[in-house]
């Protein structure tokens, strides 16, 4: 009896847990949850016309390097308000306190100065643009 009682809830179990998996987003390049990740998602645009999200820059500097010269624009999750923005745009607050996604080092964005300011004095690190965290990014993965 023990036993069929075990098998039944094991059974429940992983069919409750793939109900609650499916229609789940997951990030192009880990297979994380993207729901999440949601304040360090990023978007990778395409000259196709197709995207790719992923939980953080790194999945995005992997996916940028695998595709030189096919990327055509880079959103970021603003780390405040969940809101997708230009990455070039963007203000990374790298090396704080707050731990990194898929990294040692945290880069997290932001869509304001101000915003990148205020994170950076309760948090720690350095203010960065897009261009700088993501070199940063590359040369980490090296």
């Amino acid at each position: 009896m023990k036993t069929a009682s075990l098998i039944i809830f094991l059974f429940a179990a992983v069919c409750c847990v793939t109900a609650f998996a499916e229609g789940r987003k997951e990030c192009s390049v880990c297979g994380m949850y993207l729901d999440l990740y949601e304040k360090t998602e990023h978007v990778i645009y395409f000259k196709d016309g197709s995207s790719k999200a992923v939980c953080s820059l790194h999945c995005a500097a992997r996916l940028i390097s695998e595709n030189r010269g096919r990327v055509t624009k880079v959103m970021a999750a603003d780390f405040s308000t969940k809101k997708l923005i230009d990455a070039k745009d963007a203000f990374y607050v790298e090396g704080s306190d707050v731990p990194g996604v898929m990294s040692y080092t945290s880069r997290i964005a932001f869509s304001s100065r101000r915003r990148a300011e205020a994170f950076r004095k309760k948090h720690g690190g350095r203010i960065l643009s897009f261009d700088r965290a993501l070199s940063h990014q590359m040369e980490d993965e090296r």
